[in-house]
């Protein structure tokens, strides 16, 4: 086969070709970074508007009540004695483990529940299963104040009130209902195929699901379990209706004592809300991966 030379004339059109081309390149990577910048700048700016109070707070908790309410912006002085004077406070020690206390065992209990009831809801088909399904979520439609009082005269009638184990309890019936329905979604991503290879191979249904089903679903139950931890954490109105003993407060009803008639530290205020708040985001940090993992992708995996 003979070659044909390529023309001079045809030549430089290629050229001119491959130059407009390598133009429009350049021209929309430059398009793409500038869009890329302009998006992080308005996320940084939303991320700072949004931080702001947050920052604010914990700079201020340490600075003195009377500096803070010189409404300056930039701390005339910084010291520890916020949190010294907190943690003098009989009632704020005793708080923090109350609340440590009623969280875990709720995070935990709500863990355990919900993962078994929502497998049970999405594995085995039963009558008035989609009843179930179906009442859990019309529960959620329901606003919390409307089943404090009847949740609060059912745990007084039992002796459960003005204790932890009755507050435990009362934060049980607030986050299974939603866990459940959070976990029976991800659980209908997983396939059931896995589990039956499984118990073909002589496992069994329990082993399955330990095995199997609750290493798929870590990322979830790490979800469910932070969530429900957070909200028994911060609960304030079911024990401030339960709990009247001061041994027996938590931390948002300790930090009511703080707000006197005529007065109010502010300075104090400042670091109960730093104490309140930083639990919380230590826990985000750690299982902040568990929320971006793909459970799908693990699944078939």
């Amino acid at each position: 086969m003979v070659s044909v030379p390529t023309s001079p004339a045809r030549q430089g059109a290629e050229v001119a070709t491959r130059n407009k081309r390598s133009a429009r390149s350049i021209r929309l990577l430059r398009r793409d970074r500038a869009r890329t910048t302009w998006w992080a700048v308005a996320q940084l700016a939303a991320a700072a508007v949004f931080l702001a109070p947050i920052i604010w707070m914990y700079v201020a908790s340490f600075r003195p009540s009377l500096d803070i309410k010189a409404g300056g912006l930039i701390p005339s002085r910084l010291s520890f004695d916020n949190y010294i004077n907190l943690f003098q406070l009989g009632t704020v020690p005793q708080a923090f483990l109350n609340s440590a206390i009623v969280a875990a065992i709720s995070a935990v209990a709500v863990t355990v529940i919900s993962t078994l009831a929502a497998y049970a809801l999405s594995r085995f088909r039963f009558r008035g299963s989609g009843f179930v399904a179906g009442l859990l979520l019309a529960g959620q439609l329901v606003p919390g104040l409307v089943v404090l009082v009847p949740l609060v005269v059912a745990l007084r009638q039992f002796g459960l009130a003005n204790s932890l184990g009755g507050l435990t309890i009362a934060h049980l019936t607030l986050g299974i209902p939603i866990a459940v329905l959070l976990l029976r979604n991800y659980l209908a991503d997983i396939p059931p195929a896995l589990e039956e290879a499984a118990i073909v191979d002589g496992c069994s249904r329990i082993g399955a699901l330990v095995r199997i089903v609750l290493p798929l679903l870590r990322p979830a139950l790490a979800a469910v379990t932070a969530f429900s931890f957070i909200l028994s954490w911060g609960e304030y109105l079911l024990a401030l209706s339960l709990i009247t003993d001061d041994s027996k407060k938590t931390l948002p009803l300790a930090m009511q004592s703080l707000f006197q008639l005529y007065s109010v530290d502010l300075g104090l205020v400042m670091a109960f809300g730093v104490v309140i708040s930083l639990p919380v985001a230590v826990l985000f940090m750690f299982i902040q991966r568990s929320f971006v993992s793909n459970l799908s992708t693990g699944g078939v995996k």
